[in-house]
């Protein structure tokens, strides 16, 4: 897809003032990115605003500017440049898109195959596992030196998108640029430990309510997992805090593809997964959706049963 990184980087330069902006339902590629470039940016001299619709998880408290989040309506205004990070489609920035849109210039630095470009330059890679390989990449073409506190933020992003380097589409700059933020100190012992060897016991309720509702159609190929509000309640849990639940059935013996639902007020959220060689984000794209060939998301404006019923009525399609 488009690779203009040094018209990118010419407009990014020029930017005084900078609003780096997140996607809605924040994971942690997005956060990773776009702290790392907030680091980036201020190293240089600038003023760099990190804004997001959303509420980026408590887990990612480990990084530098973590805190540091606007909501759209807190955004400051007057920036001389917006950078949606990690933005697969303009919709996902929620709130966010009125700061895009009120910026002179609107840059784009993504990873998703899905990206249709909606900026004034983009920097989009199809072809990469993590923006925050990316995110590395702006940073070394800016000429802000690399620092401890962002290589934190690019490992964490890398290895959330990667699966902790575990997903088929994990590419070999993904494992040469991981081990160069392990030469800047990033810290991958507290960072695995954060992300996957620590569980609240909000995540744990939510964890067994999911397995418990979890069931297995089209022959067993396909496992599906369907949350309601009241299951989110019942766990102390929000909608956002459901990320990775769709690995429980995917992970089962004999299922190629899998789906988590997640009530919301705007509807449904579905993220989808497949095992090699299914695909789900020409799925998800066949709704407005987006992602990775065998992850990928979408939210569809109808009841549960509604959505669930359309989308595997398309894997249904697929799997023959």
């Amino acid at each position: 897809m488009r690779r203009d990184l040094q018209a990118w980087l010419d407009k990014a330069r020029k930017a005084k003032r900078v609003a780096l902006i997140a996607h809605v339902s924040p994971d942690g590629d997005t956060v990773g990115a776009t702290l790392a470039l907030r680091l980036a940016f201020l190293a240089l001299g600038k003023s760099a605003d990190v804004i997001c619709d959303g509420e980026p998880d408590a887990c990612f408290a480990y990084l530098a500017g973590h805190d540091a989040f606007l909501k759209p309506e807190q955004a400051q205004g007057g920036y001389d440049a917006a950078i949606a990070v990690d933005v697969a489609d303009r919709r996902l920035l929620g709130g966010a898109a009125s700061v895009f849109d009120a910026a002179p210039v609107r840059l784009v630095i993504d990873h998703h195959a899905t990206n249709t470009g909606y900026g004034d330059v983009n920097y989009v890679r199809g072809d990469e596992c993590a923006c925050c390989v990316l995110a590395c990449e702006a940073i070394d073409g800016l000429g802000a030196a690399l620092t401890r506190e962002m290589a934190d933020c690019l490992m964490t992003g890398i290895s959330t998108d990667t699966g902790h380097f575990m997903y088929p589409y994990t590419t070999p700059l993904a494992f040469e640029t991981a081990g160069r933020l392990r030469a800047l100190g990033a810290d991958v012992s507290a960072i695995t430990r954060v992300l996957y060897r620590t569980k609240t016991m909000t995540a744990v309720n939510l964890t067994r309510i999911a397995y418990q509702k979890m069931r297995f159609v089209l022959g067993g190929r396909v496992g599906v997992i369907e949350l309601t509000q009241e299951d989110l309640t019942a766990a102390g849990a929000t909608a956002q805090q459901t990320g990775g639940l769709v690995n429980c059935a995917l992970e089962v013996e004999g299922v190629r593809m899998a789906v988590l639902a997640t009530q919301r007020e705007d509807g449904t959220k579905l993220s989808l997964r497949a095992v090699e060689p299914a695909t789900v984000n020409d799925i998800a794209a066949r709704f407005g959706g987006g992602g990775h060939a065998q992850a990928a998301g979408v939210t569809m404006p109808m009841p549960m049963d509604e959505a669930v019923a359309a989308v595997l009525a398309a894997m249904e399609q697929k799997l023959g």
